[in-house]
């Protein structure tokens, strides 16, 4: 089983790629036979290559960025690949560095029931308005349950958010180790002792 757990991550990868590559080589592999008269070795990998160098810079300036959200809102019209391409990208935008969707800092609050604590994700600040006209600004936190990917989302006050000192990586690192890597001592900063109401 530890075996499994090394070696996952790393075939997984390697199989995406290599299918990656498989795809190109099967769809220019022809069209390189016609034009020249015989195979190119490599052609799939290098033409992948270049597609991510191009991807990659295509997102790095704004006339690319631009491309790329024609190109995106052409493919979110296409059904049901419009499912499995927002959900996935929607993943990618909150774990990948600098995404719309990216990670405050590493907070502790007091989950699923008094007493105990969780660790989650601070993702953004929430107004509330009631219907008496009392307003309360929450916190909103993701708190992960199976490896980053399924989580509850719970609003907490000012005065029930406790900040760490834990870097967004090393939060990361603690749910996927089920909490292996979590500091021996676990810093916190005071939460906000201003009153507020709670619902």
């Amino acid at each position: 089983m530890t075996g499994f757990l090394i070696l996952a991550p790393i075939s997984i990868s390697v199989f995406l790629l290599i299918s990656f590559v498989s795809i190109i080589d099967h769809f220019l592999g022809p069209i390189a036979h016609t034009l020249i008269g015989h195979d190119i070795p490599g052609l799939g990998l290098i033409i992948a290559l270049v597609l991510l160098l191009i991807a990659g810079f295509s997102g790095s300036n704004i006339k690319g960025r631009h491309f790329l959200e024609i190109l995106e809102d052409a493919l979110l019209h296409i059904p049901v690949f419009n499912w499995l391409y927002s959900t996935i990208k929607q993943l990618t935008d909150v774990f990948s560095p600098g995404g719309k969707m990216n990670f405050q800092s590493v907070v502790m609050v007091e989950y699923p029931r008094p007493g105990v604590y969780s660790l989650g994700f601070a993702t953004k600040r929430v107004d509330t308005v009631r219907p008496d006209g009392t307003t309360e600004t929450l916190h909103a936190v993701y708190i992960a349950t199976n490896h980053l990917y399924i989580g509850d989302i719970v609003l907490v006050p000012d005065d029930k958010l406790h900040t760490t000192h834990m870097t967004l990586q090393e939060g990361v690192q603690c749910f996927l180790s089920a909490g292996a890597t979590i500091p021996n001592i676990l810093h916190i900063d005071a939460p906000d002792t201003q009153k507020t109401e709670t619902f």
